[in-house]
Formats: structure tokens, sequence, C-alpha cells
């Protein structure tokens, strides 16, 4: 069985970026890597973005020692053998091309993001030798863990050689950890990217790009401009029909309904 961890980071508006970044190994790369993150970190629970800043369990920690601890932590995933990927979205452009959609859908991005992720990672695992199927654990959260198990669960429906299941964990665990650094570092990438073309790739970013093993996918506001342009309704879903299984159904105009209406086509039409 292959295993994939996953974790989600924005900036500290909530305005600017947001990513999804997962990674992916086997069990012998998870147990080595989990010996080398217990041993450095000596039972804390690594934040990336409490370490970057010095807060939660970093406040009083000086800078020099949590950035150390940041590249040296940097360095064991860098190391593993793990592959990375990562989806982000660029909020304050998609914000600008398409306000009422994101109005009205807030945790779109993370929904996108998520499946993407999950999506791309699977499509590495099939080149594995032994080839298997995957198992993904996610940092959990209240507000979009039950969304986001309904598209997980259309997924392994739809495509079913890809996955073989999902779960949300608690940050305890290392592999969640190690896949909050890595979200943490594209999110970044991306954020001075976009509003601050003169900051350089921090150190951390550098190691885990030389490896040749992380790969991303950056949406900015002037891409989904052009989608929505081009493919102005989602494959499978139509608003009338919709409408009509959601009052069939006496059900709400909701975010996981409307998942759950595209599962509902996309799994009568493999049947017929």
């Amino acid at each position: 069985m292959l295993i994939a961890f996953g974790d989600e980071s924005h900036d500290s508006t909530k305005e600017r970026i947001f990513a999804v970044a997962g990674l992916l190994g086997d069990e012998r790369q998870w147990a080595s890597i989990r010996e080398k993150w217990n041993a450095r970190l000596g039972g804390s629970v690594f934040h990336a973005a409490d370490c970057d800043s010095g807060y939660g369990d970093f406040r009083g920690m000086p800078e020099n020692d949590r950035h150390r601890l940041h590249r040296e932590l940097t360095g064991i995933v860098a190391a593993s053998g793990l592959i990375g990927y990562g989806h982000a979205i660029d909020l304050a452009g998609c914000r600008a091309v398409a306000p009422s959609a994101m109005q009205d859908f807030p945790d779109m991005p993370y929904y996108d993001c998520f499946l993407k992720t999950v999506i791309k990672l699977s499509d590495f695992a099939a080149h594995f030798v032994p080839r298997d199927k995957v198992a993904f654990t996610f940092d959990q959260h209240r507000e979009t863990q039950y969304n986001a198990g309904v598209l997980y669960k259309w997924m392994t429906a739809y495509k079913p050689e890809i996955a073989e299941s999902v779960r949300f964990g608690s940050r305890s665990e290392p592999g969640i950890q190690a896949a909050d650094l890595w979200a943490r570092e594209l999110m970044k990438r991306c954020d001075t990217h976009l509003f601050d073309d003169r900051a350089r790739a921090r150190p951390q970013w550098n190691m885990l790009a030389a490896t040749k093993r992380f790969q991303f996918h950056f949406t900015l506001g002037r891409e989904l401009a052009r989608t929505l342009d081009e493919v102005p309704e989602l494959e499978g879903f139509n608003h009338t029909a919709f409408e009509q299984w959601r009052e069939a159904q006496k059900l709400t105009d909701n975010l996981s309904n409307r998942f759950r209406y595209v599962a509902s086509v996309d799994t009568a039409g493999k049947s017929s």
C-alpha cells in the first residue's frame, strides 16, 4: 500500500493565496521519515506557520533556532525520496474575475485544490513498481472534511483503480506535519511570486525544488477567467436538472448537495 499525507496553507490574511499539498511514498519511506522527524523534534508537534512566526509551541524559541529547525526538517523531507504535489489558487485574482462565485462558495478553493492534489498524486502512484493503491490522510478541518470526503467517495467510485481510502487525522502524525511544511513552502513561493517579485525563494523551497520530485500548479485569476469563458458550466452540472433532483430529494441548495448531485450523475452514467 502506498501512503499519502496532505495539508493546506494560506497567507495570514486568507485573502491572497490558498494551497493544498501532499506527499506520496511507500511504507518504508514513511517509517524512515517518522523516525528522523521524531528524533529531531523530541516529541514536539511541528506547525510550519508557528515555526516561521514564533507562535504556539514555538513561542519563546530564538529566531535562529526556529529557522534552523525548519531548514533541517525540510532537509529530511528532501532526502526522503517522497514525491510531492501541490495545487495553489490566486484568491485575489479569482475574486476579481469571479466575485459572485467566490462569495457564494468561499470554500471552493479548498475543494478544488484538494481534488486536484489527490488526483495528481494518484497519477504519480501509477508509476510505482509494484503498482498499488493509495491511502490518503489529510489534516482534519471540521469545516471542510465532510465535503472533501464526498468528493473523495465520488472519485473512488468513478475511478476505483486510483485510491484506496481517505481519512482525516490529527497533527500529531509526522506525515501531516511534513505535508504542512511542503504546503507552507508552496504557498509562500506563490505569494512572493505574485505579490513581492523582489523577494528571493526561501532556502526551504530551493532544497525541495532541487530534488525535482516536487511539482505544483498555480491557478491565477486570469486562468480562471479563461476557464469560465471556455466552459460556462461544470461538466455534469445542469442547474435545471439539479433543481429537479434537489426538490425530489427535499434537499437545500448548498455545496455538499451540489457535489452529491454531480456524483450521482457520474455514477448513473457509468452504470448505463
